[in-house]
């Protein structure tokens, strides 16, 4: 950066470069919102088909961001600079990096970086998919293609571009808080802005009246209600607004429940699709004033009916690139998972053998090589069966029309029919020979519906061909070999451009032939393959931290992740100071690992050192910039932990239990306050079913009544990630005991590390679980928005791993008892069946067949560790070479009892045969031996074998005397039911 600009500098640039791209400049909105969206402007225009493009700038109003000016970075107002681009301009990335360049960010000094965040407002119905960008680690605008607004969906799509203005100024002019910025004329943000930050901050937390507020918000609310019934679209969006901050106000001051969160946003949410359908249909009846002057660009869908190559009949390389704006980083990683099926079930589909594969990607490009294939499908013969022959040709051999039309369809002539005969069945066949085809002909036609198979859990719409992708896209690349696949998919043509590093300007990339590809790529700078660039990264990282004597961890998350965000990895290494060492170590992973997606540096003793490692996405040039704007963002957000901590440090952990009323657990179980109350009573259950001793169940439910306190803590609230983690910190600066720290930090954990945690930990599970299912919110295929298959898992982990037997009905039925909502039996067998699914998903990864699996759910599917055990034991057993006769032996003795509908007495005195004595004397030894193990029944039944075998070939069991024949089938039911709470193995492949 050549020069530092003040804050105004900054926003008369902006606006000034957006007016140059022919966007209407507005002012301000004269009523508080909370982020610039809610301008009239932006949440109201996107609506309906007209075009629209403005830039504004708006303070966005957020009273629990406020903290008295003392956070050098958090106020409860800043700054927005507000675009919006409809339709989509095709190139709205380039035109915003661009835009930065004209406030004196150059990409070539620093690293840009598009980073995943979606975006979604209940209140307004609106949602779209998009990215932070980040300069040097630090957000400084939100990138969002609007797919739905007040509850409508959008045709066309709108980019929104939302500048954060602040931090912008933050990092141009090198200061360490807002304060010390230089807004313009020589005078400074804070003489500016300070004294009314302290005053509404002072309004929002001490001052306003809940009483008068809620009055003022029914009286609002009224107000827009009368102006929807006026056909008043923007009054009744002023009144919404003014709602929605009075909201804010209430909520700061910490006076809204959780039935009455849920209402409010009701309410608003109602209102704004009132105003949205009032406004859509305004502009409806105005004719669509903005339509007039619109000239679309036709999308070319068009593709050749014939192909013609230079190098069509020889082998080939193939190459698919496809190239989009930047992909999230768990989709770039579904692509290649599903392309490593699709390419190969492609090619077969097309009958085009290869010599080999290969499938990369970066951020902007999924790429497919496909080496050696053949340039021509080989001709195809195959038999199609017709009419019945006597349907096809009359008594004197003639053939019918049934005969001539087949002939027809299949292209044949009718001499050339066959009659074949099959069994006592006689019909007609004709051998069709199918031409091959030219291979870039046939991809022609189908990579287009190839590329819309790939499936994203979320997709966005951006053009008027309304197709979906995870993010737009912008340039195909077809070849085989030296010539183009034409074809096009979504109003993109194939052709062989490629666009090369985002800090390059994406530079246009011609590939002459698709078999140098890859070094074209390389001469470009673009690791496209993964693997590669986390060698890269992980190589150069660890030679960073060892020449400051240090290591960093291993993290696979953290080092896919990073990998996914960039095309040519670069890492540098950054310092903070040495005091920030003082706060918690937990703290300070978080913000590097979660918020900056930075590798800590941890000395020979696993403690850290005051360094960081980073990955910029680009060359060395000018990485003092990128290193030092990375330190800064860092300083920034140790700080902001600094304050928090200080902040939280002068409460003890348990004054924060009362704020809890306000946090929701869920509408219809109530708050994070009622949560808590439940696992104080749930919690000495748990543990006395697991058979804690006084200390440990002290612990557990003095745990239990801390454990949620931390999230109403300053640095949970900004750090989610922390939870119990610094509850367990928090309870120690407090005064309590170890294991109560111990047990608080570890309750999210999926193994608890004592006894007392392991309580609190299950109770908080089958609490979620119970409360859950019964408020009516069980998963529903992949939509899990509570992360109730986690809770399952942890519940059936921290139970295996403790070697813990545990009945789950009777722990479900007890947190039943505790809920505001009725939770009855068939909600509690729902209930088990799932996690008796999770269960059977732990068993089938632990190597145990889904017969195994089967048969032991049957009977302990409600007591995970001796499910797992059982299993273990069970399998070992089949792998036995006697097993087969052994359990026909037991299967011949449940075979004839089960459809018996009574269990028969027993009467040992009546039984007179040899045969029947002895099985008798052998069937009581065994049940005395059982322990409750698989292992010792499969040792009794190898006793009982033979004495079984003697039984059936000397007895005759259902003798016509029914005293006799129901006194044997006794005894066999005693030998059925030796599995009985161990397992159904008539659940087991051969029984």
């Amino acid at each position: 950066m050549s020069e530092s600009l003040t804050f105004q500098d900054i926003i008369l640039r902006l606006l000034d470069y957006w007016k140059s791209q022919g966007c209407l400049v507005k002012q301000p909105y004269n009523v508080q919102v909370g982020a610039g969206t809610m301008n009239p402007a932006s949440v109201l225009r996107v609506l309906g088909p007209e075009p629209w493009n403005v830039v504004y700038v708006e303070p966005s109003i957020r009273p629990d961001d406020g903290r008295f000016g003392d956070n050098p970075n958090r106020m409860q107002m800043h700054h927005q600079l507000q675009v919006i681009l409809k339709p989509d301009p095709g190139n709205p990335q380039e035109l915003y990096l661009k835009s930065l360049e004209a406030i004196g960010i150059n990409p070539r000094h620093h690293d840009i970086r598009f980073v995943e965040d979606n975006w979604e407002s209940p209140a307004l119905g609106a949602w779209g998919l998009g990215w932070e960008v980040w300069l040097d680690g630090q957000e400084i605008t939100q990138f969002t293609y609007f797919q739905q607004a007040g509850g409508v969906t959008l045709d066309p799509v709108s980019v929104e571009i939302t500048y954060g203005l602040d931090r912008i100024a933050l990092a141009l002019q090198g200061v360490d808080s807002v304060w010390e910025m230089a807004y313009g004329t020589d005078i400074s943000y804070e003489n500016v802005l300070l004294q009314s930050e302290i005053e509404h901050c002072r309004y929002y937390f001490e001052v306003a009246d809940v009483d008068s507020i809620r009055q003022v918000y029914d009286t609002y609310e009224s107000e827009a209600k009368r102006c929807i019934e006026a056909g008043l679209v923007i009054p009744a969006h002023d009144y919404n607004l003014k709602c929605s901050h009075l909201f804010n106000i209430l909520d700061t001051r910490g006076a809204v429940g959780v039935t009455e969160r849920a209402n409010y946003f009701r309410r608003m949410r109602g209102m704004a699709r009132k105003v949205s359908e009032l406004y859509v249909a305004q502009r409806e009846e105005l004719g669509h004033p903005l339509l007039k002057d619109l000239q679309e660009a036709a999308v070319s869908l068009s593709r050749p009916q014939t192909v013609q190559f230079a190098q069509s009949e020889t082998p080939q390389t193939f190459l698919l690139e496809i190239g989009s704006e930047e992909l999230p980083v768990s989709d770039l990683d579904s692509a290649l998972k599903q392309l490593q099926t699709a390419v190969p079930n492609l090619l077969k589909n097309a009958r085009l053998t290869y010599s080999s594969i290969e499938v990369d990607g970066t951020p902007r490009r999924l790429a497919v090589q496909v080496h050696g294939l053949i340039g021509r499908q080989p001709d195809l013969e195959s038999v199609a069966k017709g009419p019945p022959a006597d349907r096809a040709f009359d008594a004197d051999g003639n053939p019918t029309k049934a005969a001539i039309g087949f002939a027809r369809g299949k292209g044949v002539d009718v001499a050339d029919l066959q009659i074949v005969e099959e069994g006592n069945k006689r019909y007609v066949s004709a051998v069709v020979r199918e031409d091959g085809r030219p291979a870039a002909a046939v991809l022609a036609e189908q990579l287009p519906d190839f590329i819309a198979s790939l499936k994203f859990d979320r997709s966005m719409r951006w053009n008027r061909t309304n197709l979906s992708y995870s993010r737009p896209l912008r340039w195909i690349v077809a070849l085989f070999g030296p010539d183009v696949i034409p074809f096009s998919y979504a109003g993109i043509a194939s052709g062989r451009t490629s666009r090369g590093l985002r800090p390059y300007d994406s530079p246009e990339i011609i590939i002459n032939d698709a078999r140098n590809y890859g070094g074209i790529m390389r001469m470009n700078s673009i690791v496209i393959n993964k693997a590669k660039r986390q060698q890269q990264i992980t190589a150069v990282s660890s030679k960073l931290a060892a020449e400051m004597g240090g290591t960093i961890p291993d993290d696979p998350a953290l080092l896919d992740e990073v990998t996914n965000l960039v095309e040519k990895p670069t890492p540098l290494r950054g310092r903070f100071s040495k005091r920030f060492l003082a706060l918690p170590a937990e703290v300070l992973v978080a913000v590097m690992r979660k918020h900056q997606r930075y590798f800590p540096v941890y000395d020979a003793n696993n403690q850290l050192l005051p360094y960081f490692i980073a990955v910029r996405n680009g060359d060395e040039k000018h990485l003092n910039f990128v290193v030092n704007g990375n330190e800064h963002v860092l300083k920034a957000r140790f700080a902001d932990a600094e304050f928090f901590y200080n902040q939280d440090s002068q409460r003890q952990l348990e004054d924060f239990l009362p704020d809890l009323a306000t946090l929701t657990f869920q509408a219809k179980l109530g708050s994070m306050l009622d949560k808590v109350h439940r696992l104080e009573k749930l919690t000495p259950a748990v543990a006395e079913m697991l058979g804690l001793d006084g200390d440990e169940m002290e612990t557990a439910v003095r745990a239990a009544a801390l454990s949620k306190a931390d999230l109403a803590t300053n640095m949970v609230v900004e750090m989610t990630s922390l939870q119990g983690i610094m509850g367990g910190h928090y309870a120690q600066r407090s005064g309590e005991s170890e294991a109560v720290a111990e047990a608080i930090a570890g309750q999210y954990n999926a193994v608890s590390s004592s006894q007392a945690g392991m309580a609190l930990a299950l109770a908080d599970r089958l609490d979620s679980l119970a409360g859950l299912f019964a408020a009516g919110l069980a998963p529903k295929g992949s939509n899990d928005p509570f992360a109730l298959r986690r809770a399952a898992l942890h519940l059936i982990e921290n139970l295996v791993a403790h070697e813990q037997p545990f009945d789950l009905r009777s722990a479900f039925a007890a947190a039943a008892k505790l809920l505001p909502v009725p939770c009855d039996e068939a909600v509690l067998q729902k209930m088990m069946g799932f996690v008796n699914g999770r269960l059977e998903g732990v068993l089938r990864d632990l190597g145990h067949s889904a017969f195994v699996v089967k048969a032991v759910l049957a009977e302990l599917g409600h007591d995970p560790y001796k499910a797992s055990q059982v299993a273990t034991a069970l399998t070992a057993a089949i792998a036995a070479e006697d097993w087969p006769e052994l359990l026909d032996a037991y299967a011949r003795c449940v075979r004839i009892t089960r459809s018996q509908s009574e269990t028969f007495t027993l009467r040992p005195d009546a039984f007179t045969l040899p045969a029947e004595q002895q099985l008798l004397a052998a069937t009581q030894q065994a049940a005395a031996q059982q322990d409750g193990t698989m292992t010792t029944f499969v040792a009794t039944l190898r006793d009982l074998k033979p004495v079984i075998t003697g039984f059936f070939d000397d007895v005759l069991v259902m003798d016509e005397e029914t005293a006799v024949r129901e006194n044997r089938l006794a005894l066999l039911q005693k030998i059925a039911s030796l599995t009985t709470g161990l397992a159904d193995l008539s659940e087991l492949e051969g029984f």
